[in-house]
């Protein structure tokens, strides 16, 4: 993991952000900071994180109902996976707490990791099905300026909510139509077929093309209405949850705003993050958090430097909840379970089968170009 150049851009881009964050707010200037957590209402934070794990076996739901196409596995059992692949995803960037969840449940249930990779293709496309349009209803609604101005001294960008919106749902909708055609359409998957015996080097083409029918294997939710119906409603359940998690870790820091401003917050902060695919969104996602809640608060201190350290230490404190108990969690079970991250974030475990050299670099590019959004420790 250490040797990988990917992790060291995380680490970059996640310092950048860290620098921007601390240097465009209060937070260098450990007085205020002090202020804004001496005052923390603790029972509401402890209040949260019973609704955040709800929501994290609520989203484990989702992903039964997707693989039941494959394999029928208990959510009692997928909910450790689930928390392995965000504690991955939290400490390692480029989106390789899929390639985690993956392995470890290709190794406790027996199915082949490309086509697991397929079911969290779904999975994660339905975190934007869910959260675009969430931020672009709760957006218009709102009453605050969805435009707002992000950085320190000359690296300043302007973050537009409604343009991040359309954006994104240009990308996810761009993302659905293609697995969909690929999923009922045997003229698609012909044409993929056609693309890889044209293009693969000869001694790859076998391996890759199995690793492309196991993937599309894992697109069978696809084709049930019920399947998918159920999805739905679970993702939109466990985002909600989520945002009313944020909600009342906001009411432990004396933030008393609507709910529909975390539910923006919620959609914005996760979104920006799936972009900025850094370890655990650190930095971008204090950001985010910290410049949401001062553009859309309704309060008359909204803009006053006090609220401005409030809304600082909120985002601080809202990410390190988020983060450490997923981390130290998931640490224990993967070492529980007697994993490693060199086992999880190789190219392909026993069962996908290509072999090594070129075949297993092959099989590792298509396995890490699965598509893949939503948060990293959503």
């Amino acid at each position: 993991m250490l040797k990988s150049r990917g992790f060291w851009i995380g680490i970059a881009i996640s310092a950048a952000c860290v620098g921007i964050f601390v240097f465009s707010s209060d937070v260098r200037h450990p007085s205020k900071l002090r202020h804004a957590f001496s005052d923390v209402n603790y029972a509401w934070i402890a209040a949260s994180l019973p609704v955040y794990y709800l929501a994290l076996w609520v989203r484990t739901v989702r992903w039964q109902y997707i693989l039941r196409p494959v394999k029928k596995v208990s959510a009692i059992r997928l909910y450790p996976v689930v928390i392995i692949g965000l504690m991955a995803n939290n400490l390692i960037p480029a989106r390789a707490g899929e390639l985690a969840r993956a392995y470890v449940l290709g190794q406790r249930e027996k199915i082949s990791k490309t086509t697991t990779l397929g079911t969290i293709a779904v999975d994660r496309l339905f975190d934007g099905v869910t959260l675009v349009p969430m931020l672009l209803i709760v957006g218009a609604f709102a009453s605050g300026d969805t435009t707002f101005s992000i950085g320190w001294r000359w690296f300043t960008v302007d973050l537009n909510l409604a343009g991040l919106g359309m954006v994104m749902s240009g990308l996810f909708g761009a993302a659905i139509a293609v697995l969909f055609y690929l999923t009922l359409s045997n003229r698609g998957q012909k044409q993929l077929h056609t693309l890889i015996h044209r293009f693969a080097p000869a001694s790859v083409k076998p391996k890759v093309e199995g690793l492309i029918d196991s993937f599309l294997e894992g697109l069978a939710a696809l084709r049930n209405p019920l399947h998918l119906a159920a999805a739905l409603i679970m993702s939109i359940t466990s985002w909600t949850l989520e945002a009313l998690m944020y909600y009342l870790v906001a009411r432990g820091f004396g933030i008393h705003e609507g709910f529909h401003i975390f539910l923006l917050l919620t959609a914005a902060a996760n979104l920006v993050i799936a972009v900025v695919a850094t370890q655990g969104g650190v930095g971008a996602f204090e950001l985010v958090v910290s410049k949401t809640v001062v553009a859309f608060a309704a309060t008359s201190a909204a803009g006053s430097e006090q609220f401005k350290a409030l809304s600082e230490a909120y985002a601080i404190g809202l990410h390190a909840i988020l983060l450490f108990p997923i981390v130290v969690i998931g640490l224990y079970l993967m070492w529980s379970m007697q994993f490693n991250f060199g086992d999880m974030l190789k190219g392909t475990p026993s069962g996908d089968a290509p072999a090594p050299g070129a075949d297993a670099e092959a099989a590792d590019r298509l396995l890490r170009s699965a598509p893949a959004v939503g948060g990293e420790h959503v």
